[in-house]
């Protein structure tokens, strides 16, 4: 008689392929136990409020005034929360935000809210999956009329889509949007953030991750999950893991300039890359991606203001700039990157590799004519003026 089949392949718990099946990106159920555990006591409202009472609250209080941020997802929930206070300090706000509605309604009620003057409040239109259109934007940025400053890129803005889809440049949507288009706008902003300042202070990235990241390992074969994509919260955690490996590539590299000591690098204004997670948050995100979730920890959840805290708090407290680069915080302190037990970690040569990887993947897409008429607007004080801070807001 023939042999017998193969037996099936091991469960994909182990230390060499991590904690979660790799063709679906689902955690073990230790994992998800440590993961629920981490949760329930960390990233709740309640333990915020906990944390909040060893915080120096003149830390956040300085005025911002002639500072300038770019926030991208500004127009809701934590970028929103966070686009408040820089303007309530009088700091100058760029929203990057997907839909012009949604955008300019924040706008108008941020303006309302805060009493800032409108000049330093602008929006931009950018739909982050796309390459060439985060490559025109960040072009024209650098190159126009604000491009004489900038102290802080927060890149808040993502997705989590549950099916699979495939863009018009050949990359899934979750990680065109979180991952790649994250990584290709803080490569092409680099050069403004790097513009000499005349007190040489540090300016910053502050990337908003999550804490799902805690239930995956970063995946150095299959970045955008090609096989066995099965649930959209898995492959956001994926993303928010592969943001944090960003971030510590950044901030590795940033160091290694410094130390060089070239004169060009010396006369560069040093960027500092940190990533944080917010906890838990009652965002809209939240509410129309995670009905399920949201449903049951009604009452624990963070307020949009508290999860936006330590993005705020890395933005622009000085004691934030005494931390290590690349690291990862919450409620402003530094946390371990990995869950014990989990075999979710990964070596710095991972993380060079995935931003290897995302450095060759966006080289070959350029901006096309089209996408580049649309940012001519930023090259001109008058135009940035008339579309970027309209004075006749859309319709509701």
């Amino acid at each position: 008689p023939p042999p017998p089949p193969p037996p099936p392949p091991p469960a994909a718990h182990s230390a060499a392929t991590g904690a979660m099946s790799l063709n679906n990106r689902k955690p073990s159920v230790f994992t998800t136990a440590a993961f629920l555990y981490a949760g329930l006591t960390s990233f709740t409202k309640q333990a915020f409020e906990r944390a909040a009472k060893a915080f120096d609250v003149k830390a956040t209080q300085k005025k911002l005034d002639g500072q300038v941020f770019l926030v991208t997802g500004a127009n809701s929930g934590i970028g929103k929360a966070t686009t408040r206070d820089l303007l309530e300090r009088g700091g100058t706000v760029h929203m990057a935000c997907r839909s012009p509605d949604k955008a300019f309604r924040a706008r108008e009620e941020l303006l309302k809210d805060t009493g800032a003057d409108p000049s330093k409040c602008l929006v931009h239109i950018l739909d982050l999956s796309s390459v060439r259109q985060v490559k025109a934007f960040a072009r024209h940025f650098a190159r126009g009329v604000c491009g004489g400053r900038l102290d802080c890129l927060i890149n808040n803005a993502g997705c989590m889509v549950h099916k699979r889809e495939i863009n018009d440049e050949g990359n899934e949507i979750n990680f065109a949007t979180n991952t790649l288009g994250t990584f290709v706008l803080t490569e092409e902003l680099l050069p403004v953030l790097a513009k000499p300042d005349r007190q040489l202070t540090p300016s910053r990235v502050v990337t908003v991750s999550s804490g799902g990241a805690y239930n995956q390992k970063l995946d150095v074969d299959d970045f955008q999950t090609k096989s066995g994509f099965d649930d959209g919260s898995y492959i956001y955690a994926q993303n928010k893991r592969q943001q944090i490996a960003l971030t510590e590539a950044w901030a590795r590299k940033q160091a290694s300039q410094q130390s060089a000591g070239n004169s060009e690098v010396k006369k560069a204004r040093p960027v500092s890359f940190q990533v944080m997670h917010p906890g838990w948050v009652d965002t809209p995100a939240v509410r129309n991606s995670l009905p399920d979730f949201h449903r049951r920890m009604k009452g624990r959840l963070r307020t949009e203001e508290q999860g936006a805290d330590t993005v705020i708090w890395l933005a622009t407290a000085e004691e934030a700039l005494r931390e290590d680069p690349g690291g990862f915080y919450l409620d402003r302190k530094a946390q371990p990157k990995f869950l014990w037990g989990t075999f979710t970690s990964n070596t710095e040569k991972e993380s060079d590799a995935l931003f290897n990887s995302l450095k060759t993947m966006s080289s070959s897409i350029e901006p096309s004519a089209e996408h580049s008429n649309k940012y001519g607007y930023m090259q001109s004080a008058e135009s940035l003026k008339n579309v970027a801070t309209p004075v006749i807001q859309t319709k509701r």
